[in-house]
């Protein structure tokens, strides 16, 4: 009687046991700390909380962030005392205007490596890729999912936004990139790509990555632009470049564009957050 008790214990452990990874994975472009979005009372120092409120009532587990400066993510740090975070800087000629930085629950995700490259015809190099005028990059982490086990790749890019060959160039050297870090390890892929679907960087990467609102299981949350233009936090936004990409071994449960507002009605960024929960089976 004791062994079957003991085997019955044991059989409803394994059966409980998940494995798979069930998680919510999102990118935000926090917006720098810019002198003018102060006049407005739109300055970091007003909008931090409203930032960090965001990743919290939304239960980011992981996610990626542009352009917040090097004191911007020491707040972020301060906010979100359940996050460990990795990052690298970029913009400028010496790479020291932003950062991008992953954010995640230490009790959820372990990040196993991280490492960056570049958006340039060297991306294995610091460089400024073609006619580009600033450093763009994109930061990553293996992480492991602590409930489950699992491994995954996670990749937070800043594209260029102005000129375009290195925009049209860019889509290339993310797939090139990603695949030789991750080998055949899933893949979540976000950030400001600052480019259109119907871009050719963008369909570079829809031809090797599924675009998460295109995916979901049930049917996007929220509007689809997610660009409100910079330094612009009270209209509508008006296009989407902000996008999660994940590789076909990954199921997209939900997706969300997250619309919410700081109490005197401005959005806590110029750019509205996205966020998908996701299946790593």
């Amino acid at each position: 009687m004791k062994r079957l008790l003991a085997a019955t214990i044991v059989l409803m452990a394994f059966v409980g046991c998940s494995h798979k990874a069930e998680f919510n994975a999102a990118s935000f472009n926090i917006r720098y700390r810019a002198a003018a979005d102060a006049k407005q009372g739109d300055g970091w120092d007003e909008r931090k909380g409203d930032v960090a409120k965001v990743i919290l009532t939304h239960d980011f587990d992981i996610v990626g962030t542009q352009e917040g400066d090097k004191g911007q993510i020491e707040d972020l740090a301060q906010l979100l005392p359940d996050y460990d975070y990795t990052g690298h800087p970029y913009g400028g000629k010496s790479g020291d205007l932003h950062t991008a930085t992953i954010f995640y629950k230490r009790e959820v995700m372990e990040c196993l490596e991280q490492g960056t490259f570049w958006y340039s015809p060297t991306p294995e190099v610091e460089s400024i890729g073609w006619d580009a005028t600033d450093l763009r990059l994109c930061h990553w982490g293996k992480f492991r999912h602590k409930p489950s086990g699992k491994e995954f790749y996670f990749f937070n890019s800043h594209l260029y936004w102005r000129l375009r060959e290195a925009r049209a160039h860019s889509g290339e050297v993310h797939n090139q990139m990603t695949r030789k870090i991750a080998g055949d390890k899933p893949i979540i892929s976000v950030g400001d790509f600052n480019s259109l679907e119907t871009e050719k960087q963008i369909q570079d990467i829809m031809s090797v990555y599924g675009d998460a609102l295109r995916l979901t299981a049930t049917p996007a949350v929220g509007c689809e632009n997610t660009n409100l233009g910079g330094g612009n936090f009270i209209i509508a936004p008006h296009n989407r470049i902000d996008f999660i990409f994940v590789s076909d071994d990954i199921v997209v449960n939900s997706f969300k564009t997250i619309e919410d507002k700081r109490e005197n009605g401005h959005y806590p960024s110029d750019h509205l957050p996205v966020v998908s929960n996701i299946t790593i089976e």
